[in-house]
């Protein structure tokens, strides 16, 4: 009987706490859309209620017509894309590798690897930025890319190299038995069965490489090639006093990391767990 009542306690315990959490996650973002359909004289007078108020869309009629928000969203989607490829490209081979081969220096050289992930960009930025000059690369995605990509492959083959482990060592065997060559071992067996930990690394780097500031702000001058967050940025400070125009710009920026995070969830969680078990 007590066995039960503490069990239900303990249940009521956590449901209480997720539900604060929950709460506690979704209403900034709640707080942002309801105050980007006010006007402004409505939002200094009460910024925590919608209720009896004329709500208006004027705020994102105006940031998709004179903004080019269409444009920015591009410049953000292309930068990610292709980081994320390039990103899944050298991490599978490499996290294979450092999961299942066994060759001389593995486990120094993976240390290494691993090491960079303690360089922050900020101490790097402006050789880079030389080099990339020198590259005629400035002002272009690809620089952005390419920092990208430095920046997190370290992550990645962790990440990777964590969930490839828990690949079992017979069916590569199997397949090399049936005659599969390196890349085809890693075709159809180390991606169909990876695929836990791939998926993670497209969802968080892309979130991580669409809300990225930094880079994007000092590589890319031009307005035709700035991103989402470099505008916004621009907006913020521009718009210092119209709070509620602030505010539908961080809602829509927000919107593909939302869907693509609410989109594959289900794979954050067996990502997550990667290497617990084997």
């Amino acid at each position: 009987m007590f066995a039960k009542f503490n069990q239900k306690l303990t249940n009521l315990v956590i449901f209480l706490a997720l539900l604060g959490l929950s709460v506690s996650n979704l209403y900034p973002l709640f707080y942002m859309f309801m105050n980007s359909v006010k006007n402004r004289t409505d939002y200094f007078v009460n910024p925590f209620s919608i209720w009896g108020l004329k709500l208006t869309w004027e705020n994102y009629l105006t940031m998709i017509s004179q903004f080019k928000i269409f444009n920015l969203f591009k410049n953000s989607f292309i930068i990610s894309f292709f980081s994320i490829v390039l990103l899944l490209c050298i991490g599978i081979v490499s996290s294979y590798a450092f999961a299942k081969l066994n060759f001389k220096g593995k486990n120094i050289i993976y240390l290494l690897v691993l090491a960079t992930m303690f360089i922050p960009v900020q101490a790097t930025i402006i050789p880079l930025y030389m080099f990339f000059s020198k590259l005629h690369l400035v002002n272009t995605h690809w620089s952005v890319i390419f920092i990208y990509v430095g920046m997190f492959i370290p992550e990645v083959i962790l990440l990777m190299t964590s969930g490839f482990r828990g690949i079992p060592d017979e069916m590569i065997e199997a397949a090399k038995l049936d005659g599969a060559g390196y890349f085809q071992v890693l075709r159809y067996v180390v991606v169909p069965m990876g695929r836990p930990a791939i998926i993670l690394c497209i969802i968080f780097y892309f979130i991580v490489t669409w809300n990225d500031l930094f880079s994007p702000m000092i590589l890319l001058q031009s307005m035709d090639k700035r991103t989402v967050m470099v505008a916004l940025a621009a907006l913020l400070s521009r718009y210092s006093g119209d709070p509620t125009f602030q505010f539908a710009g961080l809602v829509l920026a927000s919107i593909p990391a939302i869907l693509v995070y609410a989109i594959f969830q289900r794979y954050i969680i067996k990502g997550i767990s990667l290497g617990s078990t084997k």
